[in-house]
């Protein structure tokens, strides 16, 4: 009984940032990054992209994602993308469809 408690907790506990993210185009198709722990987002042309990390976008509708795989990102006050360890510019290449 403790082992399959320890199990679900362990399971509960995993941060998200573990699993590719996954995002919905402008005609509805389902597109994932490539990397297991990397991100994705729609840009300002209602395609989706995807990077290494986790993907935000600017204040001009360019996204831009981290360049180590599961790394953060955010976007500041002044509409810039800041990431750990530098950022890069997303890219549909880093996606595959969802099945």
């Amino acid at each position: 009984m403790i082992k399959y408690l320890v199990l679900i907790m362990s399971i509960l506990l995993i941060p998200n940032s573990i699993y590719a993210t996954c995002k919905e185009n402008s005609i509805g198709i389902i597109q994932c990054s490539k990397d297991p722990s990397g991100g994705a987002e729609v840009n300002q042309f209602g395609t989706v992209v995807c990077g290494k990390g986790e993907c935000k976008q600017n204040s001009l509708g360019i996204v831009y994602c981290s360049t180590i795989q599961g790394g953060g990102a955010a976007v500041s006050n002044l509409g810039i993308v800041k990431c750990l360890g530098g950022c890069e510019q997303a890219s549909q290449f880093m996606c595959e469809q969802g099945r």
